[in-house]
């Protein structure tokens, strides 16, 4: 027959009052730090996700700056170079100008000296002609001192 032995009853009374002791002060206890942990893990992946989105958000903002710089980097190396070229341009024209000037002037000396050596000729040619117009009427009769004279002018030619 059966028999129930006092001892398994209380093991079982046991065990159940064991169990109900451990559910109301260990289980809400346990499964409450673990929702606190959840919710931490919760709230770091969210941190997370939000310092994800805060450094894309700066990246974006970092590459439109450098875009931005390097647009004006490219604008300040047009204007210098447009600066250069009108100094490039004013030096030349300044050149040039300066060149005609000096042209001119070298002509006008040239031109003074040229003039001058005409008049010294024509001086030259005058004396000559006097001295000859003198030594004609001095002696009109004598062909020789004519004759002198041509050979003195061809000589010195």
């Amino acid at each position: 027959m059966l028999r129930i032995d006092y001892n398994i009853i209380f093991t079982i009374i046991n065990l159940l009052v064991l169990y109900w002791l451990m559910k109301k002060f260990l289980f809400k206890r346990v499964h409450n730090i673990l929702d606190q942990r959840q919710a931490e893990i919760g709230k770091s992946f969210e941190d997370a996700k939000k310092a994800s989105d805060d450094a894309n958000a700066l990246k974006s903002q970092y590459e439109e700056s450098m875009k931005t710089i390097q647009a004006e980097h490219d604008r300040s190396i047009d204007d210098a170079k447009s600066r250069a070229n009108a100094e490039y341009e004013r030096i030349i024209s300044d050149a040039n100008r300066r060149s005609s000037e000096i042209i001119s002037a070298a002509k006008k000396r040239a031109d003074a000296a040229a003039a001058e050596e005409e008049r010294r000729a024509e001086d030259d040619i005058a004396s000559m002609v006097k001295e000859a117009a003198g030594r004609i009427a001095a002696s009109e009769s004598d062909s020789s001192l004519y004759n002198d004279f041509l050979k003195e002018v061809e000589g010195q030619e």
